[in-house]
């Protein structure tokens, strides 16, 4: 009987060339699963230091080729300082071939002559090994930072034959209105009452007015009468209606404001004094009460009428 002894050696070189091929499939299989890595040298999108896009507005500007679309945004208006984020999308019916793999893309900037420079990537790329993206393929996410860029429009070209425009504005700062105040001489304290108009009889009116006097320091007021509507007499000085303090509030400028509120129940014509503490300045102003108009009702007594058939004499 006749045995024949397998060769070891090339069993095992077979083993190895197996496993070989294995591998190199998987290889393969793992790179035609991811074909569009972006790694762009300005805006890759593996930096982690780029952070996301987070357009919190919408806005779409018209553009000059309908292969725009395919370029997909969440806006195509940015501020000065935000990120941009895109990606491509083949929504036809055949391959978009590029130029490079992974696609590259570079930004153009057009200035006030309408001549497009670029801004940022090779105007002109090296050539390289040519990629294509499959109808309903997408490349993964690009991002750029428009920190220091000029206001202005901007064109986002990818070497995919397809662009996109953009527009980045700058937002006017917010700078608080500041009040200039004149310059201020040396004034001496001072106290002024605003015009007082006519008020009505028991009814609560406010009399107000100006002065240089710090805020916070106590005033003291008096109102006389004149005289009265009803008796037609004047005696200021037996006829002081009130006499209390009222406090200074801040104003600006140096001009602080008081005001004192109150009523009046008698008609006629009354004074109101005001000065500081010590009576170094002092204001007076004269108004007038009202007496409120009252409302006069008549009365019709019904004419007096016979019950029919009855005659009185």
């Amino acid at each position: 009987m006749l045995f024949v002894q397998p060769d070891t050696g090339n069993l095992m070189n077979l083993r190895i060339s197996l496993i070989v091929l294995l591998l190199a499939c998987i290889l393969c299989t793992a790179g035609c699963t991811h074909p569009f890595a972006t790694g762009n040298q300005s805006a890759g999108t593996l930096n982690t230091s780029t952070p996301p896009s987070i357009a919190k507005y919408q806005l779409t500007l018209a553009q000059p080729e309908d292969s725009a679309k395919l370029i997909k945004m969440d806006t195509d208006v940015y501020n000065l300082g935000e990120v941009v984020e895109f990606v491509i999308t083949n929504d036809g019916d055949h391959d978009l071939s590029c130029t490079a793999n992974p696609p590259l893309f570079s930004v153009r900037y057009q200035k006030g002559n309408g001549r497009w420079v670029t801004r940022m990537g090779d105007e002109n790329p090296a050539p390289g090994n040519s990629t294509s993206l499959k109808p309903g393929e997408s490349t993964t996410p690009y991002r750029f930072i428009t920190t220091g860029w000029a206001p202005g429009r901007y064109r986002i070209v990818s070497d995919c034959g397809i662009s996109r425009e953009i527009l980045i504005r700058s937002l006017p700062s917010v700078t608080p209105t500041v009040m200039s105040c004149p310059t201020m001489v040396n004034k001496s304290p001072s106290i002024q009452i605003n015009p007082v108009s006519d008020q009505d009889a028991g009814e609560i009116f406010t009399i107000s007015g100006t002065t240089n006097l710090a805020a916070g320091e106590e005033l003291r007021y008096s109102i006389f009468a004149v005289s009265s509507a009803t008796t037609n007499t004047t005696n200021i000085t037996a006829a002081k209606l009130v006499s209390s303090t009222t406090v200074v509030s801040a104003g600006s400028c140096g001009t602080n404001t008081w005001s004192v509120s109150g009523e009046i129940q008698i008609p006629g014509d009354y004074f109101i004094g005001i000065s500081d503490n010590t009576n170094t300045v002092s204001a007076v102003k004269r108004f007038t009460v009202l007496e409120i108009a009252r409302s006069t009702v008549t009365a019709t007594i019904p004419e007096k009428i016979n019950a029919p058939g009855i005659t009185t004499g």
